[in-house]
């Protein structure tokens, strides 16, 4: 193999490195990682797929109107490396979130950081593990 032909394999195979990694958004670039807000509400739906988990809560708003909010948080692979299935939350369950608010104004959806279903007393975390 030449120089050139060894430059340019060079060149591509960092690209085919970088693309994926560049692909995936940062957590901050979607939710204010500074601010934290509380989330009461009743499940609808639980979305275990990739690239992340989603959870669809309906939550009362101040004026008594029901509103749906997106709980997003890791990936379905870690969930299970830590022992649960897509059976874990149901459609009903009534849970408390905290987590960071998105920075779009208007749009209903935080990154979890805990939450709670107060039926059962049942806790995530979507803390990063060390």
């Amino acid at each position: 193999m030449n120089g050139r032909n060894i430059s340019t394999a060079l060149i591509f195979g960092s690209w085919l490195t970088f693309a994926p990694a560049h692909a995936h958004h940062s957590w901050s670039g979607i939710y204010n990682t500074e601010k934290r807000i509380t989330v009461e509400g009743v499940v609808t739906e639980f979305q275990f797929r990739r690239p992340h988990l989603a959870l669809l809560v309906d939550v009362r708003n101040d004026a008594g109107e029901t509103e749906q909010w997106t709980v997003e948080w890791g990936s379905p692979r870690r969930m299970r490396e830590a022992g649960y299935d897509e059976t874990v939350l149901k459609p009903g369950d009534a849970v408390i979130v905290t987590g960071q608010p998105a920075w779009t104004p208007g749009r209903k959806s935080v990154r979890m950081r805990t939450l709670t279903r107060p039926a059962d007393g049942f806790t995530l975390s979507g803390r990063r593990r060390r």
